[in-house]
């Protein structure tokens, strides 16, 4: 007997819902309806896919590979099924997920583009962690992801965006001995052997985090404090003295403006950065409302990286004291 694309829509509910009564629900059907028609599957492909357990049911190891093949199979059936829809020019509604430590940033630029230059697409946001959003991605929650790293899974489509770098920031009197003896750039190497204090990062489970004391190897490690939320708290934290960060450029400009008292420098080439990236199932390729998204968020970011470049420009014209100038200060 040959697999059904209802037999796959079913068993993908199933596997996402993780129970026959939510995936029965979810599908409109009744749960000995989907019970039969699971079972048929499993006929065929000579195995069980799931394992019942009183919580609900697991995928088996025959499962887990029949459900990455589902979602490449219902993916290329939704391509077919609007494939003369995607060539219209019709509304296009779209779950696209954002890195929550770009989403405050970037989104209120690309909303206003994103209407300006199609008022017919419409953008459904999901703002969480990178490995949320590539969980999601996979199981095809989601249409497309923002994220800040290049995946190469199979059945996603990557287009690289732009380059998002890092700035070292906090409050005058820390940088000063930076500015010092790197003037406008500092090395790894001077800020290891620099006494600027502790170095403040969001919590371990956010992959920027990561990527800061990736930059940061050579940091006394006992001086990394992990644990806050957003890049708005870290911000406050460094501007009141409490330690140094790394900031991205794209959220530069709104975090100076709402701390006065932050400051920046730049990292002597090769600057480190994260690369921001456009993720998509493949069954969206060719699809307008892609690129559309694509061009939006590329200018939205180099726009920002050129508001960060002018805040970081004007540092000495904010009054970013020389060592000497503090010393006369105490």
């Amino acid at each position: 007997m040959p697999v059904t694309l209802r037999q796959l829509r079913y068993f993908r509910a199933l596997a996402e819902q993780g129970s026959f009564s939510r995936a029965a629900e979810k599908v409109c059907i009744t749960q000995p309806a989907l019970s039969i028609q699971i079972r048929e599957l499993e006929a065929t492909l000579g195995g069980l896919v799931v394992e019942r357990e009183s919580r609900g049911v697991v995928l088996t190891r025959l499962g887990r590979i029949a459900f990455e093949q589902t979602i490449r199979i219902l993916d290329e059936t939704k391509l077919l099924e609007t494939l003369g829809i995607r060539l219209e020019d019709g509304p296009v509604h779209a779950s696209v997920g954002v890195l929550s430590t770009l989403a405050p940033y970037l989104l209120p630029g690309v909303m206003e583009r994103l209407k300006a230059a199609s008022p017919r697409i419409e953008i459904r946001i999901v703002e969480t962690s990178g490995e949320a959003l590539i969980s999601e991605l996979v199981a095809g929650r989601l249409d497309a992801a923002i994220i800040s790293r290049p995946l190469g899974l199979p059945g996603l489509c990557e287009r690289v965006l732009f380059e998002d770098r890092f700035l070292l920031a906090g409050q005058a009197e820390r940088l000063a001995p930076l500015r010092e003896n790197s003037c406008d750039a500092v090395s790894p190497a001077e800020l290891a052997r620099a006494d600027v204090g502790p170095l403040l990062t969001l919590g371990d489970d956010d992959c920027l985090a990561a990527q800061v004391v990736g930059v940061c190897l050579m940091w006394r490690i006992r001086e990394a404090r992990c644990g806050a939320g957003s890049l708005a708290t870290l911000t406050r934290l460094v501007a009141q003295g409490a330690g140094l960060t790394l900031l991205p450029e794209t959220a530069a400009a709104t975090e100076s403006a709402a701390s006065p008292d932050l400051c920046f420098l730049r990292f002597a080439a090769p600057e480190p950065s994260r690369r921001i990236v456009l993720a998509h199932r493949a069954a969206a390729e060719g699809q307008r409302w892609v690129d559309v998204l694509a061009d939006t968020v590329t200018k939205t970011g180099q726009a920002l990286v050129s508001d960060a470049a002018a805040a970081v420009g004007n540092l000495p014209a904010r009054g970013l004291p020389r060592p000497e100038n503090l010393a006369e200060a105490a």
